[in-house]
């Protein structure tokens, strides 16, 4: 065993006690906590299984298995930061109503 898959083996297991950890708490929804559990699982998969990426390369007509993980992490990393995005939006919204509110009510005094 090297030291990427020992890396990697630690990863998967801290994915899934974090993933834990918020889901009982409930403070994310349960797509988060199962994409949580399959990048955890994942990694665990394939430090012990490693052929299977290069199955997944081929279903998907890549040469090399490990480009697929890195293409699916691009796409995630995207997805999540138009998650950030949309909720830095929403909180950035929801101050400005309240400062308008909040600026009504003290004009009115």
């Amino acid at each position: 065993m090297n030291l990427l898959q020992v890396f990697f083996i630690i990863s998967g297991i801290i994915i899934f006690l974090v993933a834990y950890d918020i889901a009982k708490r409930e403070r994310f929804n349960a797509l988060h906590f199962l994409v949580f559990l399959g990048v955890g699982s994942g990694l665990l998969v394939f430090t012990f299984v490693p052929q299977v990426l290069d199955y997944i390369g081929k279903i998907f007509g890549i040469a090399r298995g490990a480009d697929v993980l890195v293409y699916a992490s691009i796409v995630f990393l995207f997805y999540f930061v138009l998650l950030l995005l949309r909720k830095v939006e929403s909180t950035r919204e929801e101050v400005t109503r309240l400062v308008r509110e909040i600026a009504l009510q003290n004009a009115k005094k």
